[in-house]
């Protein structure tokens, strides 16, 4: 990273409380407090949103299912060595074109541990690729946040290309001009 370069944050965006939170995209930021207000001024010009998480994205453990099937000693070689677990969030990217989605959560000593350990815990997840990163790591708006980060999306009107009518304005201009 340049001194000119912010890092980068993961933004995984939830529209409904019964949803997981898919990623929605990056955005650069200095710190994970601004990359939460940058990231809900970026994904939330429309209403559908009820949180927004915040990740840097350096410390995301990844890896590919090609990277997983031609190196399978990776994976084997990965033992827990007794240190204090703690708590990850697993993602899957499940299709070519769909975002990463959340899968779960797991408990684990270190990054690799982490991904082998949801590997195992989710058999069924057909990934293309995989993310696993700290719980704690992640920046949260909470509840308490809904009303002054999300609910105004829904009254700015400004925001919805329909609402502009600038062509029809341009039109009735140039006709009174021409007929001036």
């Amino acid at each position: 990273m340049t001194d000119t370069q912010w890092p980068r944050y993961m933004v995984l965006h939830q529209e409904r409380d019964d949803r997981p939170h898919p990623h929605a995209g990056t955005v650069h930021a200095p710190d994970a407090e601004m990359a939460l207000l940058n990231a809900r001024d970026v994904f939330v010009r429309r209403p559908d949103c009820v949180s927004l998480w915040v990740v840097r994205a350096d410390l995301i453990f990844t890896r590919t299912q090609e990277e997983l099937t031609l190196h399978p000693d990776w994976l084997e070689s990965i033992q827990p060595r007794g240190d204090t677990a703690e708590t990850y969030y697993v993602f899957a990217k499940l299709t070519q074109k769909g975002q990463f989605s959340h899968v779960g959560e797991v408990e684990a000593e270190n990054l690799p541990h982490a991904l082998k350990v949801a590997l195992q815990k989710y058999p069924d997840t057909r990934g293309l690729a995989w993310w696993v990163f700290p719980v704690k790591t992640v920046l949260k708006s909470t509840p308490d946040d809904i009303t002054a980060m999300f609910a105004p999306a829904a009254v700015k009107d400004f925001r919805d290309q329909a609402n502009f009518h600038a062509l029809s304005v341009l039109r009735k201009l140039m006709r009174k001009q021409e007929a001036e």
